[in-house]
């Protein structure tokens, strides 16, 4: 399924990708969270991106993935300001937003492939909805929603759309481990 995918990431100018509530490392565990961004870096190497991520536990920084094109609105531990917290400082992501609303603008019209790695429905107003318009709007556009739950795609996008029903972090890091 990942050669699918490069398929995708690789016909397209542009690349637009998601980071979900699979990245947790409740959910999958620290060394696989890892393995799976170094996985995605190697994906993306060579390619003009932009990354949101919904993980607030910065392992994203420690990935060779370009810190300048990824954009934390649910803030950061290690900054001690998290969405969840009763004291939640919004303006401390909103500079790094405004570069990724500038890229996004650039986008339209152009091959933009769209990853949504194990995005739910804990934060859909920041990834899961914007990125279904994005798609809808720019026809040149091909969005990949992987989900071990909810991988559904809307009829609007859908013959445009790929659609894995899988862990993000396991896709990544199991695909990987093949191709060694």
């Amino acid at each position: 399924m990942l050669e699918e995918i490069r398929e995708y990431v690789d016909a397209a100018e542009l690349i637009l990708v998601g980071i979900g509530e699979e990245f947790s490392i409740k959910q999958a565990g620290r060394e696989q969270v890892i393995e799976a961004y170094e996985t995605l870096a190697g994906l993306l190497k060579g390619k003009g991106y932009f990354i949101v991520t919904l993980q607030t536990d910065d392992l994203i920084y420690e990935s060779r993935l370009a810190k300048e094109r990824i954009v934390a609105p649910c803030g950061s531990d290690a900054a001690g300001n998290v969405v969840t917290d009763e004291e939640y400082d919004e303006s401390m992501y909103l500079p790094q937003w405004e570069v990724y609303t500038k890229w996004l603008q650039n986008t339209l019209n152009h091959k933009l492939c769209i990853l949504e790695l194990g995005v739910g429905f804990a934060y859909p107003s920041v990834i899961r909805f914007p990125f279904e318009k994005i798609a809808y709007f720019n026809q040149k556009a091909r969005l990949v929603r992987v989900h071990s739950e909810f991988a559904q795609l809307t009829p609007e996008i859908r013959e445009r759309s790929l659609s894995v029903t899988m862990s993000s972090v396991k896709l990544l890091t199991e695909q990987e481990e093949k191709r060694v």
